[in-house]
């Protein structure tokens, strides 16, 4: 079954690398920084300002804050995937040793070293297959997390979600943002596809989850009648 997604995930790395340029390097580096852990969450602090979008700044905080304690910290742990350019390459990873040990994750890579000998040693001729075909782009600084399931691309859909449920016409943009995000992830080879198809299911859950957690909340203010209630 592993073996089954590894080649899967591998086909696609053919035909994303394949078209890889300069030009697109820029491209998904500065979109993939849409992703990162603070810039939704500020946008949707600055909605809060005012409130005839107050509910949507809410709705958004509520769906990323699902996404962090969700898929940040109890999945990603769990399921504890290695990133795709340390995946049955031992040099790279011994390599940026000290990146971890910068970063205070040395007992995490650790855990990476003995997955990434165990997969090389189970699988030798995927692993052959990896290292002899693919060389990832070094356009994005190392990462120390765990690969599974992109947390760039369940952040970005669970936001595109609480967009949606508050403006259909803008949700349908920052859905297209999500996916290109998505993209992005796998372009610049920090991502398996289907750590990007996993994340993107996941992050349209926790902004679901989001929506209607904040809409109870709201609706039970609102009956309140006071202060508090005037603020939606």
């Amino acid at each position: 079954m592993l073996e089954a997604i590894y080649n899967f995930d591998l086909s696609v790395f053919d035909a994303v690398f394949s078209i890889g340029n300069s030009v697109l390097d820029v491209i998904m580096k500065t979109v993939t920084v849409l992703g990162d852990g603070w810039i939704m969450p500020v946008f949707a602090v600055i909605l809060l300002a005012f409130k005839k979008t107050r509910k949507a700044g809410v709705t958004m905080l509520g769906a990323l804050i699902v996404m962090v304690l969700l898929n940040n910290e109890i999945i990603k742990p769990l399921i504890s995937r290695v990133r795709p350019f340390y995946e049955f390459n031992l040099e790279a990873l011994i390599a940026d040793k000290s990146v971890f040990e910068a970063a205070g994750k040395l007992e995490r890579y650790e855990k990476i070293l003995a997955k990434v000998t165990e997969h090389i040693e189970k699988y030798p001729e995927l692993a052959a297959k990896w290292l002899s075909t693919y060389e990832f782009p070094a356009v994005v600084d190392v990462l120390t997390s765990w690969s599974f399931p992109s947390g760039h691309t369940s952040s970005s859909f669970a936001f595109a979600t609480a967009v949606a449920a508050n403006n259909k016409k803008l949700g349908a943009v920052t859905y297209v943002l999500a996916a290109v995000i998505g993209f992005s992830r796998i372009y610049l080879g920090v991502h398996y596809c289907t750590d990007v198809l996993v994340g993107a299911v996941l992050g349209v859950v926790y902004g679901i989850i989001g929506v209607i957690v904040v809409n109870a909340i709201v609706k039970a203010i609102k009956k309140k009648d006071n202060k508090l209630s005037k603020l939606f």
